[in-house]
């Protein structure tokens, strides 16, 4: 009977001490959000009356939501003829690198979930050391295509624990530079 307390405690020291914890908090928190962005999504989009503001939440929002579809690059496209084009894209480009932390935390949440269940296989290995060698390049590149299949880079990064930092500045760059040719070519065309 002493025995099973002293493993119980035990696991659930190392379940802390292994920051599993925090991982599960961190996919908490971040569905939860998810959750209450996606319900709420209708009166979100009535931002862009706001401007500047308006735009960095809408893209924010949009890049927040995993997978799924949202108006961020259209508003991007017409905000640069409304607004200063390159402000538009500085703005949104910020906004929608933040709103991609999302998919970094719930990979970074959910690997530590998975530890406890199986052993790490292989390709999560092949993983790791493909973003430590090739993770900020691959980061830009995906950020920088308007494909929403960057969520899925997102979650790998996290999942495989590449620095949360440059997985933002290269995102951050890359979201930047995209932003502004979507405005440029807004204003471009309504103009």
């Amino acid at each position: 009977m002493r025995i099973m307390r002293r493993k119980k405690r035990s696991e659930s020291k190392s379940f802390i001490k292994d920051g599993l914890l925090f991982r599960f908090l961190i996919l908490a928190v971040s569905l939860i959000l998810l959750v209450l962005i996606w319900i709420y999504r209708g009166e979100l989009e009535n931002l862009s009356r706001y401007g500047y503001i308006g735009i960095f939440v809408i893209n924010f929002i949009s890049a927040s939501t995993i997978i799924l579809p949202a108006p961020g690059t259209a508003t991007v496209f017409i905000g640069g003829a409304i607004w200063n084009p390159i402000i538009v894209g500085i703005v949104s480009g910020l906004g929608s690198s933040m709103g991609e932390l999302f998919g970094y935390f719930l990979g970074y949440g959910g690997r530590g979930i998975l530890k406890t269940f199986e052993k790490e296989s292989s390709y999560v290995k092949k993983l790791e050391q493909y973003f430590e060698k090739s993770g900020f390049r691959t980061t830009f590149i995906f950020a920088f295509l308007p494909l929403p299949v960057f969520d899925i880079i997102g979650v790998i990064a996290g999942a495989v624990n590449y620095p949360v930092l440059k997985f933002f500045l290269a995102m951050v760059i890359a979201r930047i530079l995209r932003n502004i040719i979507f405005a440029l070519t807004g204003a471009k065309i309504f103009s």
